[in-house]
């Protein structure tokens, strides 16, 4: 090559690199222009020029349950809801208002741990949650009792910096009723609240489905595509008037772990492939009123994924419920930015084998839905789960939890 065609050579790559360069800043400011961005509460769209409100209601209540989830892991601990509700904040620097979420609770712990040292456990334990500790002190219990005070929150962008939002206020006191063992408080306790529980990975095992049909909960079934008695659960449950879900087959993080094959939606599929593949699905079990993930960690994450499942559901009018298997999925976000009814799972059931173990999870998830009002929780069509059902329903029930199907708290 000459001197006179390198340097032309050379001209042209630096142009280019420009020019990509240029490009990828245009499309980066669309992006955050169009929301892909994070939220930034100090530059939000505006209205004609005005300031606006904005509503981070969803993220705290996220974070009020993920706290609830970590708190509840202490069986000796009891948790109690003293308030709960919406708070307007206004933002000096826009004028614009930013909607929040606050609670108070109390946290009872046995007399051998001292309040101060509970908010020093949760301290701990916040790390990396994405969830922060913002502060605590001594405080009166009810202005009577010797207890510590915490508040507990989120962050959200805030120009080049973040801005705290307190989620929970927490009150840490002793309770001495506490020194008993937990399960047996907590099946001597009354729970309000409504409570949906989902069996997952149903099409293998048909005896176990009709054994929890002929229950006196109003179970709702989670079926997957394509296995021997598919077709016939959904049948099953249709006839005793139950709420049928697809269990959508979705890629997890760790690809080695995925456990559908060709049945399961990847990430090198195209939208159109990602929806042909859910229509089928869809027609395979027709009826089914729902629909939610089986694994699926890597596809939820990934906005326009989900977009090419959903515009499926919104067309047949199907629910989604979001099973949460990634802490950054934002399936049930983008379900009700388009308008698909939605809710979220709050708890996996049956991590153990163990029926005991199972049993407590219910009560811990009893705990959840009398203080949110409301909970969802997943557990599977497996032999141990189903006995423990089986077991223990009366002894559910006499608690006062009120079962619903998952489509009663869509929202």
């Amino acid at each position: 090559m000459t001197k006179k065609r390198k340097k032309k050579f050379k001209k042209r790559f630096w142009f280019f690199c420009f020019a990509f360069v240029a490009i990828l800043g245009v499309l980066g400011g669309l992006f955050f222009s169009l929301g892909g961005g994070q939220l930034d509460i100090l530059n939000p769209d505006r209205k004609d020029g005005k300031p606006v409100t904005i509503s981070i209601v969803d993220k705290c209540v996220d974070a009020q349950r993920n706290l609830d989830t970590l708190l509840l892991k202490q069986t000796n601990w009891q948790l109690v809801e003293k308030a709960h509700g919406n708070k307007e904040i206004t933002i000096k620097e826009t004028g614009g208002k930013v909607q929040t979420n606050e609670r108070l609770i109390g946290v009872g712990l046995p007399e051998d741990m001292t309040p101060e040292a509970g908010s020093i456990w949760l301290k701990k334990k916040l790390v990396g949650t994405g969830l922060y500790y913002l502060g605590g002190e001594e405080a009166l219990y009810k202005d009577a009792y010797p207890g510590y005070r915490c508040k507990v929150g989120i962050q959200v962008k805030a120009g080049s910096g973040k801005q705290d939002f307190v989620t929970d206020t927490i009150h840490f006191y002793n309770n001495l009723n506490l020194n008993k063992q937990a399960s047996v408080v907590a099946e001597k306790r009354h729970f309000n609240g409504k409570l949906a529980i989902i069996i997952d990975d149903c099409g293998t095992d048909i005896k176990a489905v009709r054994t929890l049909l002929n229950l006196d909960i109003p179970f709702s079934f989670s079926i997957l595509p394509n296995k021997d008695f598919s077709s016939d659960i959904l049948a099953a449950v249709n006839t005793k008037g139950r709420v049928a879900l697809l269990h959508l087959p979705m890629e997890p993080i760790n690809r080695a772990a995925m456990s559908e094959g060709s049945n399961t939606i990847v990430t090198e599929m195209t939208n159109q492939q990602i929806s042909d593949l859910t229509r089928r699905h869809l027609k395979g079990l027709y009826g089914v009123m729902g629909v939610n993930n089986h694994q699926g960690s890597k596809i939820t994450a990934n906005r326009e994924q989900m977009k090419a499942v959903l515009n499926v559901l919104k067309e047949q009018g199907i629910f989604f419920v979001d099973s949460k298997t990634n802490s950054e999925t934002v399936a049930r976000d983008v379900a009700r930015e388009m308008g698909v009814k939605t809710c979220m799972n709050d708890k996996f059931l049956d991590n153990s084998t163990n029926p005991e173990a199972i049993k407590e999870e219910v009560y811990k998830v009893m705990e959840l839905a009398e203080r949110n009002g409301s909970a969802i929780a997943i557990c599977h069509a497996r032999p141990n789960t189903v006995a423990m059902w089986a077991k223990y329903v009366q002894e559910f029930k006499d608690t006062g939890i009120t079962f619903v199907s998952v489509n009663e708290l869509l929202y």
